[in-house]
């Protein structure tokens, strides 16, 4: 067990996840395990996890995850309202080292 939490700590310390903040952080792990669920994400999915946070603050979250490499916002095809969420294949290869 200590081997795996000095594993994670090491892994948090490099980047991109030590250009995060914890709710930055928290957000990205959040959409990774609704993606899972779910096979697709949008804008309003990243509002419904913000927990009592505001759509701004949420939206800032997002922005910031952004321009740090980790997540691509693109408009749906199918109905040009929406705004679908991808992750990077920065992203894609943080979560294969994490596991």
């Amino acid at each position: 067990m200590l081997k795996l939490i000095n594993l994670l700590v090491s892994l948090r310390r490099l980047p991109p996840l030590s250009e995060l903040t914890g709710e930055q952080e928290r957000l990205l792990f959040e959409l990774k395990m609704l993606y899972d669920r779910k096979g697709s994400l949008t804008v309003a999915d990243v509002y419904d996890l913000a927990k009592g946070k505001s759509a701004a603050t949420s939206y800032r979250n997002l922005v910031a995850l952004k321009e740090k490499g980790l997540l691509d916002v693109q408009v749906d095809n199918d109905d040009r309202r929406k705004r679908r969420v991808n992750f990077t294949s920065t992203a894609h290869d943080l979560f294969s080292a994490i596991g």
